[in-house]
């Protein structure tokens, strides 16, 4: 018989082949799809299908067109909305490009068990999605707030009863990754290795002005990739890149070594690209993630002709931000030429700022004068006792 739930009644409407297509829409044991009647003092007030053939997949889409502050979404129309708000807001294409890929695994996840509405999806399925993927400490960690943020989304919108993640404690204790800088050594030999690998010059030189620049400014593979001509500039007898603005409006100009602007003078125009190009390494036509990959793969290669023990691009941002704070430099100072927040510099490369560590020295050796101690041949002993 039609079931009534508040003021919505469900019932099927049977298809052309169902053997129980006479029986009327009171008969609800057959395959047919779920539909829905709202009445209001007799007169019919809504007509709409459920989408789904399972009664209780039914009777829990009646429950949320009854509940006026819900206006539930599939899962997928709900990530395919998201993925809009992003695209919307400028996001850069790598970074869409992890969102999406953990959004669609999480639908596929969730599809697999027959989970097909964002409000179906629960903090036991997010568990369980969590345990199927298979990931390190720091990556859980970061796709979980990734979640965070696609659930809270369907909440303000009111998608959701509740966001599924809210209760789910992240990874703890979670060991950030060592750092390790170039020596001086090591960086002579990658410089060095710019002007034998390859098979010829146009290769060289825009390695080696694209190591020099890493090496010097602390970019990012992507930012040297993509470098403006014009971010270049003479201030005096002195020459400057461009970094950044930070939050304060302010740009930040970094003074840059004539090595590095002699090798950007070299970099031969890139391949394609017009005679007025803007660019150091890219010709300004092809796809951003084409020209990245072709500087990861040159990288690559000056790396493996260096025989540099775990060479990678990123250890020039922590050779200079550790060259920055052994000098005495602040974590506000480095994060300004990082682009990073102060806390991820504390939190990465404090134990190589040699002026905070002469500060802790110097408050402890007042604590032990305080205490009755003194320094002797650099050990703390106790007055009196040796």
């Amino acid at each position: 018989m039609i079931e009534s739930l508040g003021m919505l009644t469900i019932w099927r409407r049977h298809t052309a082949e169902c053997p129980h297509r006479q029986k009327g829409r009171d008969y609800l044991k057959c395959n047919c799809p779920v539909w829905a009647d709202g009445y209001v003092d007799g007169k019919r007030t809504l007509r709409q299908s459920l989408k789904t053939r399972d009664m209780a997949r039914a009777r829990k889409r009646a429950a949320e067109l009854e509940d006026p502050d819900i206006k539930p979404r599939t899962l997928k129309e709900a990530v395919e909305a998201f993925d809009a708000h992003c695209v919307s807001d400028g996001l850069k294409e790598s970074t869409l490009r992890k969102y999406r890929n953990a959004l669609n695994k999480l639908r596929e996840f969730c599809e697999r068990r027959n989970v097909i509405d964002a409000p179906e999806v629960s903090t036991d399925v997010i568990d369980a999605f969590r345990a199927s993927r298979g990931l390190s400490l720091i990556a859980s960690s970061k796709e979980l707030e990734l979640l965070r943020q696609f659930f809270k989304f369907c909440l303000v919108r009111h998608w959701i009863r509740e966001n599924p993640t809210a209760g789910i404690r992240g990874p703890r204790n979670i060991q950030p990754n060592e750092v390790e800088p170039y020596t001086p050594a090591e960086v002579d030999k990658i410089v060095a290795a710019c002007s034998t690998f390859g098979r010829t010059d146009y290769e060289r030189k825009r390695a080696c002005g694209m190591i020099l620049a890493m090496r010097y400014t602390a970019l990012r593979i992507g930012d040297v990739a993509m470098l403006e001509r014009e971010r270049i500039s003479q201030d005096g007898n002195r020459w400057r890149i461009f970094l950044r603005t930070e939050k304060n409006g302010k740009p930040v100009f970094l003074p840059i070594p004539n090595e590095l602007r002699f090798a950007l003078n070299a970099v031969p125009a890139p391949r394609g690209a017009a005679p007025d190009c803007r660019f150091y390494f890219w010709n300004g036509t092809t796809s951003e993630r084409a020209v990245k990959g072709i500087a990861e793969r040159a990288l690559a290669a000056v790396f493996k002709k260096s025989a540099v023990a775990k060479a990678h691009a990123h250890r020039f941002r922590h050779t200079l931000a550790t060259e920055l704070l052994g000098a005495g430099a602040s974590f506000e100072e480095v994060a300004d030429i990082l682009g990073n927040s102060p806390e991820i510099v504390r939190k990465h490369y404090a134990k190589w700022s040699t002026a905070r560590q002469a500060r802790i020295d110097t408050l402890m050796d007042q604590v032990w004068a305080q205490n009755g101690h003194a320094k002797k041949k650099g050990l703390q002993v106790i007055a009196g006792l040796g």
